[in-house]
């Protein structure tokens, strides 16, 4: 399914074609559940990649929907801040102790990254001693 997975990113086409393309392979239910899970994971270890390379973006924000179908174990995640790349979402009453979405099975939360201005000082300072 890997290769589905990484035509479908290419192609720009919205979620729903990818689990669409995925029922050659599974039921349509587990296919929708593949496609959102997969992709979620997809893009938050592609995202924190991106910024660490950046070298300006110091820590990551776990960001929900902020709807009606917010889980209970991503709920006390939102807008919870940590260091790129650690493994420490978690909450006062334990948490998950991970880097980053998915959760669990259907997540649908995101990282948003926290620009970190002394990277970004230190960055400019580099250009412009060149």
């Amino acid at each position: 399914t890997v290769p589905v997975i990484d035509e479908w990113i290419r192609s720009g086409e919205p979620l729903d074609a990818l689990a669409k393309k995925l029922e050659f392979y599974y039921s349509p239910e587990r296919a929708q559940r593949i496609a959102t899970t997969e992709v979620t994971k997809l893009y938050a270890e592609g995202n924190q990649a991106t910024w660490k390379e950046s070298g300006m973006v110091g820590a990551n924000r776990w960001m929900t929907a902020r709807d009606e179908r917010v889980c209970p174990i991503c709920e006390p995640l939102d807008g919870m801040e940590v260091g790129l790349g650690e493994n420490e979402f978690t909450t006062e009453s334990g948490g998950i102790g991970i880097a980053g979405p998915p959760a669990h099975v259907n997540c649908r939360c995101w990282l948003q990254p926290i620009v970190d201005e002394e990277l970004v000082r230190g960055e400019i300072q580099g250009i412009l001693e060149e």
